[in-house]
């Protein structure tokens, strides 16, 4: 009963959309769209080129959360996160070998507070 009970509760935490191929969808006035039925699309996406993958999810169209970037070789490249389709929240971007390049913040498309660039420290206007 136990193992039944462990394999339902597994289930039920994969239920969810599976990613879907950004470029299946089509652009509308900076909208994405799902083609089918014509409306804004919501939920989870990727795209690959080239050996390089890109993860995130779109809410009504726009991308919204975390987005995230691998280079070729799999690592991270980048790690930011957007709001109704534009950047707000934490911000990373990273060397093809690892190291931290840019770390900050974003709000409403502008950085915003104290940013780590290159290794020097540089501050922008409050959040």
């Amino acid at each position: 009963e136990e193992t039944l009970l462990f394999a339902l509760a597994l289930i039920a935490v994969g239920c969810g959309p599976e990613p879907r191929d950004v470029r299946t969808l089509q652009e509308v006035d900076g909208v994405l769209m799902n083609p089918v039925d014509g409306q804004p699309y919501s939920g989870p996406v990727f795209r690959e080129n080239n050996g390089r993958r890109i993860t995130g999810s779109l809410k009504d169209g726009k991308l919204d959360g975390t987005v995230e970037t691998y280079y070729e070789n799999g690592q991270l490249e980048s790690k930011v996160t957007y709001k109704d389709g534009e950047l707000d929240g934490p911000y990373e971007w990273y060397y093809k070998d690892g190291q931290l390049r840019f770390k900050g913040t974003y709000k409403d498309g502008q950085e915003c507070g104290e940013w780590i660039e290159d290794g020097e420290t540089v501050t922008y206007d409050p959040c």
